[in-house]
């Protein structure tokens, strides 16, 4: 069977596929170019496209297919002598799109016959093997048998002519076909058109619409996702409390085309990053309700009533507990030292601070391939940098961590990185550090190697509690006072002195003081010692915890005004605790007193009420009925005794209340 494809009969019917007028476009990258883009530490770039258009025009570039939904939410478009007018592209599905309302399909367009097939009714020209019909197609049958001088089976094409004639045309290689209906030409075009850019799935032209007048610049903002771009820092540390910070940017080109002469700018900043599938269709679920006949079933019946329907905060920003620390390994080769400085960038990047982000111009334009690389000096500077050694309790570790206090002046936030550090030349490379971004003119330590010349030892003391007390208004008002005492013992390196810092760590709910107290922390107090080369130094720390308690004393048991005579430290109050401990303890005698003789009462009570029932159970002339009234005798001259000293019981009880209580209100 001969297959003819589509292209050769769109060329062949002078079907010839155009940019609409006024379209601004440059599949070169020359006329239409990345002129700036801005590198976000929250992993987003801002790309800003210019292009010099005329009049009113359509600004129409390539774009991957997951960057669209962020275009969509983002785009700026920034014209002097015009407006915009709106965005438009292909929908997420065009071919499906496209194909819905036609008679053929993507697959129909492969051969010719196959399309000529779904184009019954429609006016063509056809030629082949130099005859020439014209008309309206009726369809296309498979040819049984093979012309004479032709070895080929193929395909029979049926036209009805202007005249009423059917007309047999048999396809060819040589084939060619004229659509002479325009609207269904228009139509195969666009259906051209949309297939042949739905073989690049992951890319999607935005046609952005301009209204305007004149020769002019236009530039497009907009914000699509990028790699995160990250600094890493070379410190070198000088002899005298200076150290040499030089910054690189590590930046990756993945917009998916080539960098000429591009403005980059680094932001250091922290953004709110949100995305949203814009680009995807969303279809409301709409309740499927069946067709109901003219009439209603009996609602369920009403069963149920009706009714009505019924420490202050820390800052955010903390510092960390530490740093990172790595420990160099022991070299076994060490270079000559390099007497020479390390080179300085040729120009180094424009800083600003705004209000939630460092900004970073860098200071030429770039040049990178889309897919490739950048590492770019972009800040050198000398900043002062005191070494210490810096000492956490927490660790379990006896030897401080090398460090350096920072402090920066570059008038800029730092933005974070890892840090090599270069100690003085004798020393070389002596370890990493993790530099969490530095606000302008704040410090920030950084850890880099163990100190095992320096110990620390740490000493802790078993908390001790101290009451203060008072009594009014019956009231007894307990203060205590926890304090606990850490004692570091520091045995300085034997060649050089050592200046340590040591982390001790916050307590919630409890004050510290210490004579070594240098500065803290939302999370550490830090505490300086001068170490002489050889020498010690011990570092004292306390830390106090009050808390005040209430006791009512007229509802006090004996037991707690004896613990508490027993901690508080004043004479006078204890005197009166003891005074109201002896009157609380005869006082809950009197009530143990009462409470034996109402239980007596209760138990003979119920005696008698057994023995009544007895009684009532046997003939009443009988010897146990005799018995029974003898012991309901005795029982009711023991109930009688028994009323009698409870009353005693009870006025002696009410006197000894009354007694504690002028006892309580006389304190």
């Amino acid at each position: 069977m001969t297959t003819i494809s589509l292209r050769a009969a769109l060329l062949g019917a002078s079907v010839a596929l155009l940019a609409p007028i006024g379209l601004a476009v440059a599949a070169d990258g020359s006329g239409y170019r990345i002129e700036a883009v801005t590198l976000s530490a929250g992993g987003l770039a801002e790309i800003r496209r210019g292009v010099q258009v005329d009049g009113a025009s359509d600004l129409g570039f390539d774009v991957p297919l997951d960057q669209v939904s962020d275009i969509l939410k983002s785009l700026l478009v920034y014209d002097a002598a015009g407006g915009v007018a709106s965005i438009r592209l292909d929908g997420p599905s065009p071919v499906e799109e496209t194909f819905r309302g036609l008679p053929f399909t993507p697959e129909d367009m492969n051969g010719l016959p196959s399309l000529l097939k779904t184009l019954q009714g429609t006016s063509v020209r056809v030629t082949s093997g130099g005859r020439t019909v014209e008309g309206m197609v009726m369809g296309v049958a498979e040819d049984s048998q093979p012309a004479k001088d032709d070895s080929e089976r193929g395909q029979l094409l049926s036209v009805m002519t202007a005249e009423g004639q059917i007309a047999v045309l048999r396809l060819r290689s040589d084939t060619q076909l004229d659509i002479l209906d325009v609207a269904m030409r228009d139509k195969l075009r666009a259906a051209a058109t949309v297939s042949g850019k739905s073989r690049v799935e992951d890319m999607r032209t935005i046609n952005v619409g301009l209204e305007g007048t004149g020769e002019r610049d236009v530039f497009l903002d907009y914000v699509v996702p990028a790699p995160i771009w990250k600094t890493a820092y070379r410190l070198m540390l000088d002899a005298d409390g200076k150290a040499r910070l030089q910054a690189w940017a590590v930046i990756e080109n993945a917009t998916g085309e080539d960098w000429s002469n591009v403005a980059i700018t680094l932001s250091s900043g922290a953004p709110v990053t949100l995305s949203q599938r814009l680009y995807e269709r969303y279809w409301h679920e709409r309740q499927d309700v069946p067709v109901l006949a003219q009439s209603v079933m009996a609602p369920p019946p009403d069963l149920y009533k009706g009714g009505a329907v019924d420490e202050r905060s820390r800052l955010a920003n903390q510092d960390m507990a530490y740093e990172m620390m790595a420990v160099p390994a022991q070299a076994v080769y060490a270079p000559a030292p390099i007497s020479m400085s390390p080179s300085a960038p040729v120009a180094q990047a424009t800083a600003s601070d705004g209000q939630t982000a460092a900004i970073y111009r860098l200071p030429m334009p770039v040049d990178l391939g889309a897919g490739q690389t950048l590492s770019v000096p972009y800040i050198d500077t000398t900043l002062d940098a005191e070494r210490i050694a810096i000492f956490y309790p927490d660790r379990g570790d006896t030897h401080p961590i090398s460090a350096l206090k920072l402090e920066n002046a570059t008038g800029t936030s730092l933005p974070p990185g890892i840090v090599t550090v270069y100690a003085p030349q004798e020393e070389g490379y002596a370890g990493d550090a993790q530099l969490m971004g530095v606000p302008s003119a704040e410090s920030r330590i950084l850890s880099f190697a163990a100190d095992r010349k320096v110990e620390v030892t740490t000493e802790r003391g078993n908390e001790q509690t101290s009451y203060r007390a008072t009594i009014a208004n019956g009231v007894l008002r307990i203060i205590s006072t926890t304090r606990a005492d850490t004692t570091y013992t520091i045995k300085g390196a034997p060649d050089a002195s050592r200046t340590v810092i040591i982390e001790h760590p916050r307590l919630d709910g409890w004050t510290f003081t210490s004579d070594a107290l240098d500065e803290d922390t939302p999370t550490n107090y830090r505490l300086r010692a001068e170490v002489e080369a050889g020498g010690t130094a011990t570092v004292k720390a306390s830390i106090e915890r009050t808390n005040s308690d209430e006791v009512a004393l007229i509802d006090a048991d004996p037991s707690t005004l004896l613990y508490w005579s027993n901690q508080v430290g004043n004479a006078k109050t204890t005197a009166a605790l003891d005074s109201l401990t002896k009157l609380r303890s005869e006082l809950a005698k009197r009530e143990q007193a009462l409470g034996d003789i109402v239980q007596q009462l209760y138990d003979t009570t119920a005696a008698q009420s057994r023995v009544r029932e007895n009684l009532a159970a046997v003939p009443s002339d009988s010897t146990l009925a005799q018995r029974y009234i003898s012991m309901l005798e005795q029982q009711e001259d023991q109930i009688a005794a028994l009323e009698m000293q409870r009353r005693e019981a009870e006025k002696a009880l009410s006197d000894e209340r009354d007694a504690f209580a002028k006892a309580v209100q006389a304190l």
